[in-house]
């Protein structure tokens, strides 16, 4: 395979060799494990240093079953040129799990680097193993990880040049191998350090207990890689009894072949003894598979022993896990004898024959061949031996279509059983060989194999995925094989790929094709599915559907089948994906028997299915069950082809209402309403009438200015005189917004009895409520009031600035979900700032069930939209919500405003103010970092929200900051930048309303009018009479109101000034917006001029491009104006933020 340019970034950014790569995985393991990887299987990690550059990391890995497998990786930093891993899968070493563990290490590594490189400069602490977080980061382009490699490979050569003075001779880590002393015929391990000697060569070495390397405390006076480690680690598993302050033990099974197979890989191995150790000994390594021959010799008495005979020479035999090995000390090898005819058990037993009499030799050479008559092996007499005829035949592959095995329930593992003819002989050899032994009549001969067109079918099958099933079930034939797959569904489809096209492409070759009878996998074409809606025992607010379709006269319930098939794939997305590159989907109806369903047909079903599912969507009778405020979503599926509905009238004629809902009827405004409507309020107010027929909520999102109140009002009044108003409507609002109601209800609609329930003595009105058509109250009441208001039955409940209750998890929040009401409506002209969080929240309060649950939502919308960027699943969303928000713009809908200019006037800090921005940054940074490398970086918000802030601080005006250095500054270049623009804009006539979020600078600001002599009005928190100090504004002499952003954000009405200042940024652009809008609404007459002071190069610049991203977020819910890059935030973005200002 080739690797993608991210992952040999990822190996030349660690300076991991490629080959070491694929010396350790072969292709197919390395490919698997990056699956594993790209798709987050693994699921947390921690790295640890174990001393000589040695990392060792520790993971769990999600695989097939259940429980995570616990993998084991290490590899040596300084060093890399071996990759060791261990795993709790069947595989156990160099698996895919493995892969996929070290790439997620490597990712972390080189993010960390980089950062490091970026900081080198500033005194930041060196890169460490142990410094990596357990979570997985975001990703990095391939350009930076690249050009980061370049650097990396200077620094490195620069590094090793340096190390390359100091290296001085260290203790090494030796593994001898001899017979044990008293099972002589296994083999024995031990564990020893030697020294190297000045003359050359290894001193005598000494006994290591195995506790040194398993145990991470203790010392270790010698040279030792990571692979050594998970040697340790397999010598400490039970099957070996290896006793941990031992230092010694004998090798058997398979484990004992693996700790073989990967000491050999050391360099460090011998067959010696301690005692006789000899200075210039060389180690072994793993040598090829050697070929040997029988060797029958007679004794002094005549009797024939047998013995083996090697193509090289070879100085010990030895068994191993039912392999014969050997070793060759004078070629320094160490590996596996193989006789081409026989399995190891036949080579054994030979081996094992006792000596036979002379004259008995005939009739055993009889026998022997009549055993293995297929077998080219010399008899003991040489009257039997004969020689043999060569035969030579072309090959044709034959595969046997089979069930291989099954258990005692039925299930049944379907393979195929490859075997080779050669005209009438038909082979199934266990091992490559030259030629076979054939018997015609009595006749042996010898026939010639073709190896390489043997091998080539081999392939073959593995192309299709096929692999030898005697790797899973060793009672199976090694030409017996099955198609590997992580799932069942992964394995239908690969089955049915290769009936449907590969026997046809291999009979086409020349192979022969053979089915048995019990080869019982069939695939069901179904052309049709049908489908029935009905209300749910018990309740009117929740329906249930079921799909289903027909096989040889049987109705196939659809949806628990594809449920299980979306708890099978790693995501929704995943088998949405699936759909969209397969021609069909397949269905397991049984382990033998599966249904294809048209891909395409079946995408508009899946894609609802998906939306409405959740990890137990089904109740008892297989059915999706679902409120009715989610039926809008079924509209694709009602219009699926190839999908016959039953009792789906109603639903249908709802759906079809609701998506076409611009076209409805205009609303008849009440006589008694004293305003004139825009168009545009009038057919808000026909959009609320069309939600209240259909039994639907909404969000009212207009624009701030453009007439919310008003539009909510003439709503209101049209139900009271349309005689459906016989319980009060209750408005939640900001305590700002109580005194805006109450005038413009008194004003527009004077018909509706209003009830303000505020203050002090707002008790006493509970028990009236009756005699009210609309109460208003605020939201830190509902905290104070809940029982009260539980026991309120409501006709409409209206939530203004419904932003308010974006945090879902909030009490007062809490509270409100609660409340009962007929109909329910917020009001918002931002129902996003910050994150979709606030959106479901929001329409959780509206049509509970509408958008599922909160981990549902974050799950198929929150986290792909924003983490991912998925433009798809965005458009997925705003079609859902759309038909349930109305949302007009000012640029849209008020022609008749004047235009808004926004501006952007920034200032450079110079002297003592930039050293003290200076200052604070680098000591915030250091405490930052040093927080998140205790705590995580989710767990460091307020450490660092405290470093932005005292940042922000010295950007408006150093005296914010209570530091006493910052007290000398007297510099402060923006209040400066402002005291240079406001004297103009008063001369030029203009009123200007000023925000900051810091009331303290307010204070400054109102110091600095004084001195200037202009006249000014202010409102914070603390204001007692605001509708007093508004009045003074609008129609008084002040020229300048001082505003906190968050006091005078909403509520007002300022239609008297023309100009709003910025002082200082803030993170949410729609709070910025909403206190612009509080001069640039329905009644301005001038052009509004914006301003946003900054300051050049710090963390107010950075805030402004936040600020961006936070916007296109918001745009995508509402448009498609959002681009790919629009959505995606991540740690880095805030740690950007404490850079340093640019020389």
């Amino acid at each position: 395979m080739h690797l993608l340019p991210k992952y040999i970034d990822l190996l030349a950014d660690n300076n991991i060799p490629q080959s070491v790569l694929f010396t350790v995985f072969d292709t197919a393991t390395v490919e698997r494990g990056i699956d594993y990887f790209e798709a987050n299987h693994v699921t947390h990690y921690r790295a640890e240093p174990s001393g000589n550059g040695n990392v060792m990391i520790y993971a769990k890995v999600q695989g097939n079953s259940s429980t995570p497998y616990a993998t084991t990786v290490s590899y040596n930093e300084k060093r890399p040129h071996w990759i060791t891993g261990m795993c709790s899968c069947p595989v156990t070493t160099s698996c895919k799990h493995s892969v996929a563990v070290l790439f997620s290490y490597l990712e972390q590594a080189s993010k960390l680097k980089r950062r490091e490189s970026e900081l080198r400069g500033l005194g930041a602490r060196a890169f460490t193993a142990a410094s990596l977080p357990t979570a997985r980061g975001k990703q990095v382009s391939p350009i930076d990880f690249w050009l980061q490699s370049i650097t990396a490979a200077s620094r490195s050569s620069q590094e090793t040049n340096t190390s390359v003075e100091v290296v001085t001779p260290q203790a090494q880590l030796l593994y001898l191998l001899r017979f044990d002393n008293y099972r002589t015929e296994l083999v024995n391990i031990g564990i020893y350090r030697s020294s190297p000697l000045k003359k050359g060569g290894l001193g005598k070495p000494s006994s290591i207990p195995l506790d040194t390397l398993i145990t991470n405390h203790r010392a270790r006076n010698f040279h030792y890689e990571p692979h050594d480690l998970m040697i340790a680690q397999l010598l400490a598993l039970p099957e070996l009894r290896f006793a941990s302050y031992g230092h010694s033990g004998i090798l058997t099974g398979r484990v004992g072949q693996q700790v073989l197979t990967e000491v050999l890989k050391t360099g460090r191995a011998f067959w010696a003894t301690a005692e006789a150790w000899q200075h210039a000994a060389q180690p072994l390594r793993s040598g090829m598979r050697r070929l040997f021959d029988f060797q029958w010799t007679t004794d002094e008495k005549g009797c024939y022993h047998v013995g083996l005979v090697a193509e090289k020479p070879i100085d010990q035999r030895f068994w191993l896990n039912g392999e014969l090995w050997f070793v060759d000390s004078a070629n320094r090898e160490c590996g596996l004898l193989e006789y081409p005819d026989l399995n190891s058990q036949q080579v054994e037993k030979l081996l094992n024959a006792p000596p036979i009499p002379p004259e008995e030799a005939e009739v055993v050479s009889e026998r022997l061949l009549e055993i293995l008559p297929d077998a080219d092996i010399p008899a003991p007499s040489v009257k039997v031996r004969q020689e043999m005829e060569a035969l030579e035949y072309p090959l044709q592959p034959v595969i046997l279509l089979q069930t291989l095995l099954s258990d005692e329930h039925g299930r049944a593992l379907h393979g195929v059983s490859l075997s080779f003819r050669y005209d009438t002989h038909v082979l199934r050899p266990t091992t490559p060989g030259a030629s076979s032994v054939v018997k015609v009549d009595k006749q042996r001969y010898r026939l010639q194999r073709d190896r390489l067109g043997e091998q080539s079918a081999l392939e073959a099958l593995s192309d299709y995925g096929f692999e030898s099933g005697r790797k899973r079930f060793s009672s199976l034939h090694p030409l017996d094989f099955v198609l590997e797959a992580d799932n069942k569904t992964l394995g239908a489809l690969r089955w049915h790929d290769f009936l449907e096209h590969g026997l046809s492409s291999l009979q086409h070759a020349g192979w022969q094709v053979e089915i048995a009878e019990d080869f019982d996998l069939k695939f069901d074409v179904v052309d049709e599915f049908d489908a029935a809606w009905e209300e749910s025992a018990g309740s009117n607010d929740w329906f249930e559907i079921s799909m289903g379709f027909q096989v040889d006269g049987q109705r196939v319930n659809l949806l628990p089948i594809l449920v299980e098939m979306l708890t099978q794939m790693e995501s929704p997305q995943a088998l949405q994906e699936l759909l969209r590159r397969q021609e069909h989907l397949l269905v397991p109806l049984s382990d033998n028997r599966w249904v294809k369903l048209d891909a395409k047909r079946l995408e508009g079903i899946m894609e609802t299915l998906v939306e409405l599912y959740d990890h137990q969507p089904l109740n008892a009778d297989g059915n999706l069950e679902f409120s009715r405020f989610q039926g809008a979503n079924l509209a694709a599926l009602l219009n699926a082809p190839g999908m016959k509905w039953k009792g789906v009238e109603e639903l249908a004629e709802l759906t079809e209402k609701l998506r076409n809902f611009q076209g409805i009827q205009p609303a008849t405004i009440p006589a008694s309403l004293q305003a004139d409507l825009r168009p545009y309020q009038h057919e808000g107010v026909s959009w609320l009438q069309f939600l209240r027929e259909f039994q639907f909520n909404g969000t009212l999102a207009d624009d701030m200015g453009l007439g919310k109140t008003l539009q909510t009002l003439t709503h209101l009044l049209l139900e009271k005189e349309a005689g459906r108003m016989d319980l009060p409507s209750l408005v939640v609002a900001p305590t700002s917004l109580m005194g805006n109601w109450r005038r413009e209800a008194a004003r527009f609609t004077p018909g509706l009895r209003v009830q303000v329930v505020h203050g002090a003595d707002r008790l006493r009105h509970f028990s009236s409520f009756a005699d009210f058509d609309l109460i208003l109250t605020t939201y830190p009441l509902m905290l104070r009031d809940e029982e009260r208001y539980q026991k309120q039955q409501f006709h409409y409940l209206i939530l203004d600035e419904a932003q308010a209750i974006k945090n879902a998890a909030s009490k007062t929040t809490q509270i409100i979900y609660t409340l009962k009401a007929r109909h329910r409506l917020c009001l918002t002209g931002t129902p996003l700032e910050n994150h979709l969080g606030e959106l479901w929240s929001m329409y959780h309060f509206l049509m509970p069930g509408f958008l599922g649950t909160n981990e549902k939502f974050t799950r198929l919308f929150r986290s792909p939209i924003e983490k991912q960027g998925d433009l798809g699943r965005q458009q997925q969303l705003r079609n859902r919500v759309l038909p349930f928000m109305l949302r007009r713009t000012k640029e849209l809908v008020a022609s008749e405003l004047p235009p808004k200019t926004e501006i952007i006037r920034s200032v450079p800090l110079d002297g003592k103010q930039r050293d003290l921005y200076e200052t604070v940054r680098l000591a915030m940074d250091a405490k930052v970092r040093e927080e998140i490398s205790k705590k995580g970086f989710a767990r460091s918000q307020i450490m660092i929200l405290e470093a932005l802030l005292k940042l922000r601080q010295v950007c408006c005006d150093p005296r914010l900051v209570k530091l006493e250095k910052a007290q000398k500054v007297k510099e402060s270049a923006k209040l400066e930048l402002l005291m240079s623009l406001l004297p103009e804009m008063v001369e030029e006539g203009r009123k200007i309303l000023l925000f900051s979020q810091f009331t303290s600078m307010l204070a400054l600001i109102e110091l600095e009018l004084e001195k200037a002599n202009i006249s000014y009005c202010k409102l914070t928190g603390q204001t007692k009479n605001r509708d007093d100090v508004v009045t003074a504004f609008q129609e008084g002499d002040a020229k300048v109101f001082l505003i906190s952003l968050k006091a005078g954000g909403t509520g007002l009405n300022l239609t008297a000034a023309d100009t709003v200042i910025h002082y200082d940024p803030w993170w949410n652009p729609a709070v910025e917006q909403q206190a612009t809008d509080r001069a640039y609404r329905i009644g301005q007459d001038k052009p509004v001029f914006v301003y946003k002071l900054l300051t050049e190069e710090t963390v107010e610049e950075k805030i402004l491009k936040l600020q961006e991203r936070k916007q296109a977020l918001a745009d995508g819910l509402y448009s498609d104006k959002a681009g790919e890059e629009g959505a995606r935030f991540s740690a880095d973005d805030l740690m950007d933020l404490l850079k340093p200002l640019e020389k």
